[in-house]
């Protein structure tokens, strides 16, 4: 074979073999931290994008196939390098330092935390737009604002419960307003009384409870019924009286605590709940 005969074969393996290895290193796929835009991603049918998930990316079920880089307050850096995804998705919060060295590393990396409905539809049509999928969440924020609004009107004249949301038990914490689940509630039908915390959650007194005299009570801080109604000063709060107390079984936390397109359902849960107060009244 002559020189050049030979040198045009180096010339194709070469080729071959750069193409193989740019293949090889092609980033393919979207890594999600965020219990909560994975949950988005998969109302707008991308979970096929998906590559990696946080151990609390627990709906749908079906998310559970995906590999798990960590949990959310612990990831695994390699872990999202070895699958070298083309976007990761991290809320803030704990995830911040994270999201700067896998942004330092090369991967194009956005932050999702929305705080309030506003926020969660407008980041709804965001993810959208950065997975390919504009026009699916157009539809998606449409319909969920038309739910809303017949929430809401339901609501309109009728009489509001007073309700008391507990998410931790020691020290005792509740929600202001200006936090997500803060708003589902008022949206609901409801007046959380704590609604003028200064922060979204905080510490608050049990005799500020007491003194409030709750209609409803919402305990996600794992304490136990005969626990509550038997806190000091506790047995004469209109919620304990009437056993009007809800926990996890009654209400999933989690479609009132992610800002996802489930928060509907947690909304109409909690304008159910209203409800048969009302008619008790």
């Amino acid at each position: 074979m002559k020189k050049s005969g030979i040198l045009t074969v180096i010339i194709i393996i070469l080729f071959a073999f750069s193409c193989k290895q740019t293949g090889n290193n092609q980033k393919k796929g979207i890594v999600v931290l965020s219990p909560e835009v994975a949950e988005i991603i998969c109302a707008l049918n991308a979970e096929k994008e998906i590559t990696g998930i946080t151990a609390e990316c627990n709906y749908p079920p079906s998310l559970q196939q995906k590999k798990i880089v960590g949990s959310f307050s612990s990831i695994d850096k390699e872990a999202i390098i070895a699958l070298n995804p083309e976007l990761i998705f991290c809320s803030s919060l704990e995830q911040e330092n994270i999201a700067y060295d896998l942004k330092n590393l090369g991967f194009q990396v956005e932050v999702i935390y929305p705080k309030g409905i506003n926020e969660m539809l407008s980041d709804i049509e965001r993810i959208g737009t950065l997975i390919r999928k504009k026009e699916e969440a157009v539809k998606l924020v449409n319909y969920l604002k038309e739910e809303i609004e017949k929430i809401k009107a339901n609501a309109q004249g009728k009489l509001r419960p007073k309700v008391y949301l507990e998410i931790y038990r020691n020290p005792l914490m509740s929600v202001s307003d200006s936090s997500f689940i803060g708003e589902l509630i008022e949206l609901a039908g409801g007046d959380n009384i704590f609604s003028t915390l200064e922060r979204d959650y905080a510490r608050i007194n049990p005799e500020a409870v007491i003194a409030a005299k709750p209609d409803i009570m919402i305990c996600y801080s794992q304490d136990t019924l005969k626990n509550i109604i038997n806190r000091k000063g506790w047995q004469n709060i209109p919620a304990i009286q009437k056993r009007r107390i809800y926990f996890e079984k009654d209400i999933n936390p989690d479609l009132l605590q992610r800002a996802t397109p489930r928060c509907i359902e947690g909304m109409k849960e909690l304008a159910k709940i209203f409800a048969e107060w009302r008619e008790e009244k």
